[in-house]
């Protein structure tokens, strides 16, 4: 699978460009046989998409800046590899877990107000050996994923592009981006 951005109408800024080096890592752990990495990075990139394309005056990025924009653009485009809906907050709590402990737990899961994911990746499954979840664990392909995060971005800066203030407010976040290259004293 490419992971890839092809975005020749959109406009080139700091934004698309960090997206298309998300794009590049994600592809790159993917191709790498390396899927922990691969959500890793996907599940930033939605916290990092998710404040972009929020008003200006949100300072943060938050539980809410990723739900919402997982609810606009990642959900429409994803469902468990059984075919149920994922949740804003389910996904929420897959992030936290894999951010925080390289695990499908997270304290709303253990609260029994998200689903444990349990992912599945080239044929191979990664899951809680220790069945200890209060509600039933939903299966999610990260190639699925990724291409919803990939397509949801592409249809977020699309969208960014048509509101001269949003895009305005998502490029002045983005100078805040690390750039890479030597330093010069």
């Amino acid at each position: 699978m490419v992971f890839e951005y092809a975005g020749d109408d959109l406009n080139k800024n700091r934004m698309v460009s960090w997206f298309e080096a998300q794009l590049k890592a994600i592809g790159t752990c993917v191709n790498a046989d390396h899927p922990e990495a691969a959500l890793a990075l996907i599940y930033s990139g939605i916290d990092t998409f998710g404040l972009l394309s929020t008003p200006a005056s949100v300072m943060d990025a938050s539980g809410d800046t990723f739900k919402h924009w997982c609810e606009k653009y990642v959900l429409p485009r994803i469902q468990s590899v059984e075919g149920n809906p994922i949740s804003a907050v389910d996904l929420w709590a897959a992030r936290c877990g894999v951010l925080h402990t390289s695990t499908p737990l997270s304290k709303l899961e253990r609260e029994g107000n998200a689903h444990q994911i349990w992912y599945e990746f080239n044929g191979k499954a990664g899951m809680n050996l220790i069945m200890d979840a209060r509600l039933e664990p939903v299966g999610m392909d990260i190639m699925a994923l990724g291409v919803a995060f990939r397509d949801g971005g592409i249809e977020c800066i699309t969208e960014l592009n048509k509101d001269p203030a949003a895009l305005q407010a998502a490029i002045d976040r983005s100078q805040h981006f690390l750039r890479w290259g030597k330093r010069v004293v």
